[in-house]
C-alpha cells in the first residue's frame, strides 16, 4: 500500500476513533456508577443530532452554538429518565438483593420507543445540516485532516480529561466515586444515592448533547443513526475497559484506527466485522479490557 494512503486512513482512523470515544464517554460512566447497560445510549444521540438539526433548520442556529441548548436539555432529559423511570425499578430490585435485570430490560424498551417515535415523527428521510460557513481541511504533514472531525476528536480528548479531573476534585465527583464503589456505603455516608444515579444519568446524556452538535456537521441524520452508534459506544466501553473514561479514549482509538486501515483493503462492512473479531480477540487475553481491572 502507498505509504500517503495508508497514512491518510490512520490519521482519519486516529480522528474517528476519538469520536466514538467520546459517544462513548457517557455510557461507560452510568455504567461504572449505576451497573446498568444503557441501551438507549444511541437512540439519545439520535434525539441530541436531531435537536442540533431543527434548531438550525428552524431558527437558523449554527450547530456548534446549538450544543448551548442541546446539552442542558440532553442533560434534564437523562435526569428525568433516570429519575421517573430506571429509578423506581433499581429501588425495588435492589431491595430484592438481586441485579437490575428489569432496569437494563428497560433501556432497551426505551430505545425501541425513542427510535420509532422518532422514526413516525420526522420520517425516514436522512437529512443534513449545512453551516454557513467553509471549514477547508488542515494540512498536517502533507495529509489533508478533516477540520469537523478535527474538532470532534479534541473535544473528547478534553471532555475525558475534564470528566476524570472534575471526578477527583468536586464534591459531586467524589460522591459519584463513592457510590460507583459501594453504594450502600455511600447511602450510609450521607449521599443522597438516588440523586446521585439521576445525575450520573443526566451527564452521561449532556454528553451526548456535546457530540451531537459537533457530529450533526458531518453525519447523516436519520432514526436508525443511533443504532450502529450504540453498538459502536458498547464494544469500544467494554474494549476500554468497563467503568474507565481513559479506556474509553483508547478503545475508540483502536477501532477507529483498525477500520479505517481495514478498509483500505476490504469492503467497509467486512471491516466493521473485522473490529468485531479484533474485539472478541482482545477480550481473549484481556477480559477485563484495555484499561479495565479484573
Amino acid at each position: 500500500m502507498d505509504f500517503f494512503i495508508l497514512s491518510f486512513a490512520v490519521t482519519n482512523g486516529l480522528l474517528l476513533g476519538g469520536i466514538y470515544g467520546g459517544v462513548a464517554l457517557g455510557l461507560s460512566l452510568i455504567f461504572g456508577v449505576l451497573r446498568v447497560v444503557n441501551f438507549a445510549h444511541g437512540s439519545f444521540l439520535m434525539l441530541s443530532l436531531y435537536i442540533s438539526f431543527w434548531l438550525w433548520s428552524i431558527f437558523g442556529l449554527d450547530p456548534y452554538l446549538s450544543a448551548l441548548i442541546n446539552i442542558p436539555a440532553m442533560f434534564m432529559l437523562g435526569f428525568a429518565v433516570q429519575a421517573l423511570i430506571i429509578s423506581p425499578l433499581i429501588k425495588r430490585e435492589s431491595a430484592l438483593v438481586v441485579e437490575p435485570l428489569s432496569a437494563l430490560l428497560l433501556t432497551a424498551g426505551i430505545f425501541l420507543v425513542l427510535d420509532n417515535a422518532a422514526l413516525m415523527a420526522f420520517g425516514p428521510d436522512v437529512r443534513a445540516v449545512q453551516t454557513s460557513y467553509y471549514m477547508p481541511s488542515l494540512m498536517l504533514g502533507g495529509i489533508p485532516v478533516n477540520s469537523q472531525r478535527l474538532i470532534g476528536a479534541v473535544a473528547a480528548v478534553i471532555v475525558a480529561a475534564a470528566l476524570s479531573w472534575w471526578l477527583r476534585t468536586s464534591h459531586l465527583g467524589r460522591s459519584i466515586r463513592a457510590t460507583a464503589q459501594n453504594r450502600d456505603a455511600a447511602a450510609m455516608s450521607g449521599i443522597n444515592v438516588p440523586f446521585v444515579y439521576a445525575v450520573t444519568f443526566g451527564i452521561g446524556c449532556g454528553i451526548l448533547g456535546l457530540f451531537g452538535a459537533l457530529m450533526s456537521t458531518f453525519i447523516p441524520i436519520s432514526p436508525s443513526i443511533g443504532l450502529s452508534f450504540g453498538i459502536k459506544s458498547f464494544i469500544v466501553v467494554v474494549l476500554g475497559g468497563l467503568g474507565s473514561i481513559p479506556g474509553c479514549i483508547i478503545g475508540g482509538i483502536v477501532i477507529g484506527v483498525f477500520e479505517a486501515v481495514a478498509s483500505q483493503f476490504v469492503t467497509a462492512t467486512s471491516a466493521a466485522i473485522g473490529s468485531l473479531a479484533l474485539f472478541v480477540l482482545i477480550l481473549i487475553f484481556r477480559p477485563a479490557g484495555i484499561m479495565g481491572r479484573a
